[in-house]
């Protein structure tokens, strides 16, 4: 085996270094995240504007509703721009969503669900003249952070320019005057205080994904647990209420809890959903234990293609999906 010089070691030991802290910076760059408080009970459905997790890169840029201007550049027939008011006055649709932070752990709070409502951003750039080399689209925000799609996504996948949150306009903490938003994907990819998209046919590019994370891959099948928080004692024929949700890339048919370490599954009882996809349902287990023990709660949900979420995921760079746990102990 060939060794690599001292140089090479050096730069080797540094990159890694560099990755370990990014991926602590990302856990640590979220601001603020309301409700990460002890939870004896469901939170709303839709996320309220001031229960919406938070996440971003720096200070929240303050953007002037009056002078505000997008614009659109690169390759298409004509570079425009468009004020706040202009982009009021397009074609609207309204898409319920969830989203989670691509840092989030494995039962973290960084996820939330809203109400949007903007224009389909294809529809936009199509009429200005899509150039047929075009491979994707480039987002810059106001507070230097960068974002980037494929042109596939901007056309298939529903993407949207959101001016509206939770039938108001989007507040300055979430990303006002725009967000552009990728249904089933992670929060990396729904840039917020967008100033400037760009058609390219370059590779794309991604703030995050130059820091070393991996932020392609849609949001896999997933859940959490509400209540109760990791480790609960109970006395012997005591109910137990439990409570989470169940989310991912498309629409989750089921959720299922083991107390065996997996030897055995059950279901849990879907308690709220929406007939839409890329929105989390919430479950709910009613249990009572017998005889004095130590137990493992642990759940995990399946989408309806039949993809069940894994029980450990060691790819922590691209998002965590992990089954969540809660210890029980009965006395």
């Amino acid at each position: 085996m060939k060794f690599l010089n001292s140089n090479k070691k050096i730069a080797y030991l540094v990159s890694i270094i560099l990755i370990v802290i990014v991926g602590f910076s990302l856990s640590m760059i979220n601001i603020e995240t309301p409700g990460d408080g002890d939870q004896i009970e469901y939170p709303d459905f839709f996320t309220s504007n001031s229960d919406y997790y938070v996440t971003r890169i720096s200070s929240v840029p303050e953007i002037n509703e009056e002078t505000y201007s997008l614009t659109i550049s690169g390759l298409v027939e004509n570079n425009a721009s468009f004020s706040l008011q202009d982009l009021r006055e397009l074609e609207m649709v309204e898409i319920p969503l969830t989203i989670e932070c691509i840092g989030n752990s494995p039962n973290g709070r960084k996820i939330s669900t809203a109400m949007w409502k903007g224009f389909v951003l294809y529809d936009l750039l199509n009429s200005l003249g899509i150039d047929e080399n075009a491979t994707g689209v480039r987002y810059l925000a106001a507070d230097g952070y960068y974002a980037s799609h494929t042109m596939d996504q901007v056309r298939d996948n529903g993407i949207i320019g959101a001016i509206y949150m939770n039938n108001v306009p989007i507040p300055p903490l979430h990303g006002f005057p725009l967000r552009i938003l990728n249904p089933g994907y992670y929060g990396v990819k729904q840039p917020a205080w967008v100033i400037s998209v760009e058609v390219i046919d370059i590779p794309l590019e991604d703030f995050w994904e130059d820091r070393g994370w991996d932020t392609s891959p849609p949001m896999e099948v997933d859940s959490m647990i509400f209540f109760p928080r990791e480790y609960v004692s109970i006395e012997q024929g005591e109910n137990l209420e439990i409570g989470g949700a169940a989310f991912g890339g498309t629409r989750i048919s089921g959720v299922e809890y083991t107390i065996d370490d997996g030897n055995t599954w059950m279901n849990a009882t879907i308690t709220q959903r929406i007939d839409y996809d890329n929105v989390w349902v919430f479950w709910g287990v009613s249990i009572t234990f017998n005889e004095t023990k130590s137990v493992q709660f642990k759940v995990r949900a399946i989408d309806i293609y039949d993809n069940i979420q894994k029980e450990k995921d060691s790819a922590i760079y691209d998002g965590s999906n992990e089954w969540p746990v809660i210890d029980i102990n009965v006395a």
